[in-house]
Protein backbone atom coordinates (compact mmCIF):
# COMPACT_ATOMS: atom_id res chain seq x y z
CA UNK A 1 0.00 0.00 0.00
CA UNK A 2 1.36 3.39 -1.09
CA UNK A 3 1.95 6.06 1.56
CA UNK A 4 -0.61 8.52 -0.28
CA UNK A 5 -3.25 5.51 -0.17
CA UNK A 6 -2.56 5.05 3.79
CA UNK A 7 -2.95 8.75 4.31
CA UNK A 8 -6.33 9.03 2.31
CA UNK A 9 -7.94 6.29 3.97
CA UNK A 10 -6.83 7.36 7.54
CA UNK A 11 -8.20 10.84 6.82
CA UNK A 12 -11.36 8.97 5.57
CA UNK A 13 -11.55 7.02 8.10
CA UNK A 14 -11.21 9.83 10.47
CA UNK A 15 -13.60 12.21 8.94
CA UNK A 16 -16.10 9.41 8.76
CA UNK A 17 -15.56 9.20 13.18
CA UNK A 18 -15.45 12.89 13.13
CA UNK A 19 -19.34 12.77 11.29
CA UNK A 20 -20.71 9.64 13.30
CA UNK A 21 -19.64 11.71 16.46
CA UNK A 22 -21.86 14.63 15.32
CA UNK A 23 -24.73 12.18 14.09
CA UNK A 24 -24.80 11.05 17.99
CA UNK A 25 -24.77 14.18 19.50
CA UNK A 26 -27.28 15.73 17.28
CA UNK A 27 -29.41 12.71 17.99
CA UNK A 28 -29.27 12.97 21.64
CA UNK A 29 -29.67 17.19 21.80
CA UNK A 30 -31.67 17.89 18.61
CA UNK A 31 -35.03 17.33 20.13
CA UNK A 32 -33.96 19.47 23.21
CA UNK A 33 -33.09 22.21 21.39
CA UNK A 34 -36.17 22.09 19.33
CA UNK A 35 -38.54 21.89 22.54
CA UNK A 36 -38.55 26.07 22.66
CA UNK A 37 -39.30 26.30 18.29
CA UNK A 38 -41.92 23.49 18.72
CA UNK A 39 -43.63 25.36 21.88
CA UNK A 40 -43.56 28.53 19.46
CA UNK A 41 -44.87 27.26 16.11
CA UNK A 42 -46.65 23.91 17.41
CA UNK A 43 -46.04 22.08 14.48
CA UNK A 44 -43.62 19.17 15.44
CA UNK A 45 -44.17 17.56 12.44
CA UNK A 46 -42.58 20.65 10.27
CA UNK A 47 -40.10 21.44 12.85
CA UNK A 48 -38.74 18.10 14.03
CA UNK A 49 -38.71 16.87 10.01
CA UNK A 50 -36.68 19.93 8.94
CA UNK A 51 -34.10 19.76 11.48
CA UNK A 52 -33.17 15.55 10.15
CA UNK A 53 -33.12 16.61 6.95
CA UNK A 54 -30.40 18.94 7.92
CA UNK A 55 -28.50 16.53 9.58
CA UNK A 56 -29.46 14.31 6.62
CA UNK A 57 -27.68 16.71 4.19
CA UNK A 58 -25.31 17.66 6.30
CA UNK A 59 -23.79 14.90 7.86
CA UNK A 60 -25.48 11.50 6.88
CA UNK A 61 -25.01 12.09 2.94
CA UNK A 62 -21.49 13.19 3.63
CA UNK A 63 -20.40 9.28 4.35
CA UNK A 64 -18.58 7.72 2.20
CA UNK A 65 -20.91 4.70 0.81
CA UNK A 66 -24.92 3.81 0.94
CA UNK A 67 -24.41 1.40 3.71
CA UNK A 68 -22.87 3.99 6.34
CA UNK A 69 -25.37 6.19 5.22
CA UNK A 70 -28.00 4.09 5.65
CA UNK A 71 -26.85 2.68 8.80
CA UNK A 72 -26.45 6.43 9.85
CA UNK A 73 -29.78 7.09 9.48
CA UNK A 74 -30.86 4.22 11.50
CA UNK A 75 -28.98 5.14 14.13
CA UNK A 76 -29.79 8.52 14.14
CA UNK A 77 -33.23 8.35 13.55
CA UNK A 78 -33.31 5.97 16.99
CA UNK A 79 -31.12 8.30 19.07
CA UNK A 80 -33.40 10.84 18.16
CA UNK A 81 -36.73 8.77 19.18
CA UNK A 82 -35.21 8.04 22.50
CA UNK A 83 -34.29 10.83 23.34
CA UNK A 84 -37.09 12.80 22.52
CA UNK A 85 -39.32 10.26 24.79
CA UNK A 86 -37.03 11.08 27.54
CA UNK A 87 -38.19 14.70 27.89
CA UNK A 88 -41.48 13.19 28.19
CA UNK A 89 -40.96 11.17 30.98
CA UNK A 90 -41.92 13.97 33.21
CA UNK A 91 -45.18 14.26 31.88
CA UNK A 92 -45.56 10.61 32.25
CA UNK A 93 -44.67 10.53 35.91
CA UNK A 94 -47.05 13.14 36.29
CA UNK A 95 -49.60 10.66 34.72
CA UNK A 96 -48.90 8.34 37.13
CA UNK A 97 -48.53 5.90 34.30
CA UNK A 98 -45.19 4.53 32.92
CA UNK A 99 -46.41 1.88 30.40
CA UNK A 100 -46.61 5.11 28.14
CA UNK A 101 -43.26 5.52 28.06
CA UNK A 102 -43.08 1.62 26.40
CA UNK A 103 -46.04 2.47 24.53
CA UNK A 104 -44.66 6.14 23.21
CA UNK A 105 -41.30 4.07 22.52
CA UNK A 106 -42.25 1.34 20.84
CA UNK A 107 -44.50 3.68 18.57
CA UNK A 108 -42.28 6.59 17.96
CA UNK A 109 -38.33 5.95 17.85
CA UNK A 110 -39.64 2.94 14.95
CA UNK A 111 -41.06 6.09 13.35
CA UNK A 112 -38.37 8.33 14.05
CA UNK A 113 -36.33 5.49 11.95
CA UNK A 114 -38.15 5.52 9.10
CA UNK A 115 -39.50 9.43 8.22
CA UNK A 116 -34.98 9.53 7.99
CA UNK A 117 -34.46 6.92 6.42
CA UNK A 118 -37.59 8.50 3.70
CA UNK A 119 -34.62 11.25 3.43
CA UNK A 120 -31.75 9.37 3.27
CA UNK A 121 -33.16 7.61 0.53
CA UNK A 122 -34.41 10.30 -1.09
CA UNK A 123 -31.18 12.15 -0.87
CA UNK A 124 -29.20 9.02 -2.13
CA UNK A 125 -30.89 9.49 -5.68
CA UNK A 126 -29.86 13.46 -6.05
CA UNK A 127 -29.38 15.72 -3.08
CA UNK A 128 -32.11 17.95 -4.66
CA UNK A 129 -34.34 14.69 -4.19
CA UNK A 130 -34.05 15.32 -0.24
CA UNK A 131 -37.30 17.74 -0.54
CA UNK A 132 -39.25 15.41 -1.66
CA UNK A 133 -37.89 12.88 0.88
CA UNK A 134 -38.70 16.03 3.47
CA UNK A 135 -42.46 16.13 2.43
CA UNK A 136 -42.66 12.42 2.79
CA UNK A 137 -41.28 12.43 6.15
CA UNK A 138 -44.06 15.65 7.31
CA UNK A 139 -46.66 13.81 6.05
CA UNK A 140 -46.01 10.45 7.50
CA UNK A 141 -44.94 12.26 10.61
CA UNK A 142 -48.45 14.51 10.75
CA UNK A 143 -50.26 10.90 9.68
CA UNK A 144 -48.43 8.96 12.43
CA UNK A 145 -49.34 12.07 15.22
CA UNK A 146 -53.18 12.11 14.10
CA UNK A 147 -53.64 8.13 13.69
CA UNK A 148 -51.37 6.65 16.80
CA UNK A 149 -51.26 9.71 19.66
CA UNK A 150 -55.51 9.33 19.20
CA UNK A 151 -54.98 5.29 19.35
CA UNK A 152 -52.78 5.91 22.31
CA UNK A 153 -55.29 8.53 23.85
CA UNK A 154 -58.45 6.37 23.48
CA UNK A 155 -56.85 3.48 24.65
CA UNK A 156 -55.90 5.34 28.03
CA UNK A 157 -59.14 6.70 28.34
CA UNK A 158 -61.41 4.12 27.21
Amino acid sequence: MSKKLKIENESSFFNTAIYGVFLIVAGLVLPALLIPLIKLTGYSEIVEEIAKALVVLFLILKLPNCKMQILAGIAFGFLFGLSENNFYLNQIFQLGDFSIFWQRFIWTVPMHIITVLVMVFAGMGRKWFLIFGLIAAIILHALFNGIVVEFLMYKRLG
